[in-house]
């Protein structure tokens, strides 16, 4: 809880201000009287927000407080000032645990900026920062946040507060010590504000001090920012330790894991935005180092293992979360090549799902069915220009390998007894003793020895191979019926 507010010497031991060594000697005795005996009092500023704070421990560290100068300037600084009969009336209107009248009195005389209304309106902050402790309230919130950036930053304020801190000083602070709690003073608010938060898990009470200071505390960066540059630094890390392509494949379990790190750096960044410190000079640069172990990943998904579907996503995440303009650059100069790259790998899977069918027609031997299916796209208002042009350039591809090598297709080969079909040179001949008979087919191949080929395309049969199968045929009649007849 506060360390500010709550375990304030002031509050602990239930005194304003301006009260003086001896009656801070006083009173921690008779507290200390009444705690032995669990007659806890209760004091003009106890409004009911903070349970069991006054025990002797808090006492005599309060009184130890009060006597050093470097830490009562800190508590008289952040506890209320009572100088005159409007502080009177406001706290005795909170006597009668009138939250409302108290703040709407020093509202009414914190008009302006003179050295008195700049005190009202530095208590009726305090009260503000009090009151949040016990409930969330917006109004409260942005009214303190406005008043202490009023005070803070007002000269007035801060001559009138070394003159009359001087005057209830009985400890002989120095001018320095003065200086230095003013240089600190927007340190100290946002570890007050850090409190808050943590007091009601919403991290709004940083980002809207951050907002306002573009500043923040020591506690601030320990208890918030630390454990989320820790979470983030973990992922990256991890990522960059991963050897995706080692093994030639992007496999599930990686794919998870990077879903999974990513997923932790995302969330931090959406942390660091809730604090308003998403453009910390600290958050810009673990949001480099986070960005960089993602290009990395990226360009080594996209050069390797042709993933530039997650490349790209890897690459976009990059770029958003980045933390200086030069880096972003460096990202977007990625980003156009692997879009590129996931372009043209996109249409070719989609050239591919159209080409493949065509091209086992062609193989089998359907180059009809496959020259009409091309026409069919080519012709078609909705297929893109780019896709015509490539299946204009397949179509003369196929067209110019039926006019060298004829149709695809292959033989049917095979003997019994010497009696069958065989191919000498390019043409399928109908063999008996293994003597070519009749010319059938004619085919633009490869002939690899052993009886094995490769077939290119069927060609037609020459006219000298066309007439020999002519007499041959007319011959094979002729002795049948001859053979009939007899």
């Amino acid at each position: 809880m506060s360390n500010l507010l709550k375990n304030n010497a002031y509050h602990i031991l239930g005194l304003d201000t301006s009260a003086s060594q001896k009656d801070i000697g006083k009173r921690s005795k008779d507290l200390i009287k009444l705690i032995q005996i669990d007659d806890i009092p209760k004091y003009d500023f106890d409004i009911d927000i903070f349970q069991n704070f006054r025990t002797e421990n808090n006492v005599k560290e309060a009184v130890q407080k009060l006597t050093s100068p470097k830490k009562q300037i800190k508590d008289y600084f952040f506890w209320f000032h009572i100088a005159d009969e409007v502080d009177e009336q406001a706290v005795g209107i909170l006597r009668k645990n009138d939250i409302n009248g108290a703040i709407l009195v020093w509202e009414h005389h914190a008009e302006g900026d003179s050295p008195k209304a700049l005190f009202y309106k530095k208590n009726l902050a305090v009260l503000y920062c009090l009151l949040l402790f016990k409930k969330d309230n917006e109004h409260y919130l942005k009214s303190s946040l406005r008043i202490w950036n009023e005070v803070v930053n007002s000269s007035k304020f801060w001559a009138s507060f070394s003159r009359v801190f001087r005057l209830n000083d009985e400890l002989n602070t120095s001018q320095e010590v003065i200086d230095d709690f003013q240089k600190n003073c927007v340190s100290y608010l946002s570890d007050l504000y850090t409190e808050l938060a943590e007091a009601h898990s919403d991290n709004k009470y940083v980002a809207e001090f951050s907002s306002t200071f573009n500043s923040k505390g020591l506690k601030t960066s320990k208890v918030l920012l630390e454990p989320i540059f820790n979470e983030i630094t973990s992922s990256i890390e991890e990522l960059e330790s991963m050897k995706v392509t080692e093994d030639g494949v992007l496999d599930k379990n990686e794919a998870v894991l990077i879903k999974k790190h990513v997923s932790a750096i995302q969330n931090g960044c959406n942390k660091l935005i809730e604090l308003g410190l998403y453009d910390d000079s600290q958050s810009k640069i673990v949001r480099d180092r986070a960005a960089n172990a993602l290009r990395s990943l990226s360009i080594d998904l996209n050069n390797n293992l042709n993933e530039t579907s997650v490349a790209l996503g890897l690459s976009k995440i990059a770029d958003k979360i980045s933390g200086t303009e030069g880096f972003k650059n460096k990202i977007q100069e990625d980003l156009k090549t692997i879009q590129k790259n996931d372009d043209q790998k996109n249409f070719d899977e989609k050239y591919k799902q159209i080409t493949d069918p065509i091209l086992k027609d062609f193989k089998n031997g359907n180059s009809d069915r496959a020259l009409k299916t091309i026409n069919e796209y080519i012709y078609n208002e909705k297929t893109d220009e780019v896709l015509k042009k490539e299946l204009r350039e397949l179509k003369e591809i196929i067209e110019k390998h039926i006019t060298e090598h004829g149709k695809p297709g292959s033989p049917s080969m095979g003997t019994l007894n010497s009696v069958g079909t065989k191919m000498y040179g390019d043409t399928l001949y109908f063999v008996a003793l293994f003597i070519p008979l009749i010319p059938i087919s004619r085919w633009s191949c490869q002939d690899h020895g052993n009886g094995t080929y490769t077939f290119y395309g069927k060609l037609e049969l020459t006219q000298t191979q066309k007439t020999w199968r002519a007499i041959a045929i007319l011959v094979v009649v002729g002795l049948v019926i001859w053979g009939l007849s007899s």
